[in-house]
């Protein structure tokens, strides 16, 4: 089906919430009642208060949800879906698929792709792989499950562009760049993620406000102001930037960019087939 574009929308804007919940902290062997909690934080309040800024001002967003937050946070998941939000692909128990063997990284694809489908009855249309690392193997899988984007890379900022199939990295040759296929690659980036800014882990995160507020509203006036067509992605998680003084300044990013015409609000599946057509 064509995708509905506000007339006379001149960029796009992608809120994307990855929704891991515990399932990041046990991946990375965290185990321990406090760093579960952190993760439970995020199902517990923070999703709500995403949820009822989208609710607020009107918003349909993109939610990648790892098997496991599925299979754990079912009656949560089908709520954000009732509300016509995206539930895309994004692992099972948020494995990078770069430590995976081919093997591997199939049955978690699919173990993944079968607990969203118990939820929404769909197949999920788009991934993200966890950490934004993939495998050799990532893409073609991809393909072969008749995905339409992946978002986790970052060849470029405000402007989708096609996967390649078949790159061969060398120290000693030049790089060999492989065939572009018809997975579209909605990218992503480090400064426009909430969790490498406010998250404390070791000697990141902790930031203040007002600088994230700098850095993404920055980034947002730049590419309405220089780049056609752009599509401004944010990666946001409910366990990050639900605490409240962070949702808050989530809220004034929304209010900027609303006060600019003919910015389009979009699911990233949206973008993706309006991009395609």
């Amino acid at each position: 089906m064509p995708v509905d574009i506000p007339l006379g929308a001149t960029c796009a804007v992608c809120l994307t919430f990855d929704f891991d919940a515990i399932s990041v902290w046990l991946n990375w062997n965290e185990t321990s009642p406090t760093s579960i909690s952190r993760g439970e934080f995020g199902a517990r309040v923070g999703i709500w208060r995403v949820l009822n800024l989208l609710d607020k001002h009107g918003l349909k967003t993109t939610f990648f949800v790892p098997g496991h937050t599925a299979d754990t946070y079912p009656k949560i998941v089908r709520k954000i879906y009732e509300k016509g939000h995206e539930i895309a692909h994004h692992g099972y128990c948020h494995e990078s698929p770069a430590d995976l063997k081919y093997e591997e990284e199939v049955a978690i694809m699919d173990k993944g792709t079968r607990s969203l489908e118990a939820i929404t009855r769909k197949r999920p249309l788009g991934y993200r792989s966890p950490s934004w690392e993939t495998s050799p193997n990532t893409l073609k899988l991809l393909l072969d499950r008749d995905f339409i984007y992946d978002s986790s890379t970052m060849a470029d900022d405000f402007t989708p562009y096609r996967c390649r199939i078949g790159d061969e990295a060398s120290t000693t040759k030049p790089f060999k760049f492989g065939r572009e296929c018809r997975l579209l690659e909605i990218p992503v980036a480090w400064n426009l993620d909430d969790w490498t800014l406010f998250e404390y882990q070791e000697s990141s995160g902790l930031s203040a406000p007002s600088k994230v507020y700098e850095i993404w509203s920055g980034d947002f006036d730049y590419m309405y102001k220089h780049v056609e067509n752009g599509v401004f992605t944010l990666t946001l998680h409910p366990q990050v930037i639900g605490r409240g003084h962070r949702i808050m300044v989530l809220e004034k990013l929304v209010k900027h960019m609303k006060s600019c015409p003919n910015v389009w609000f979009a699911r990233m599946i949206d973008v993706a087939k309006a991009w395609r057509d």
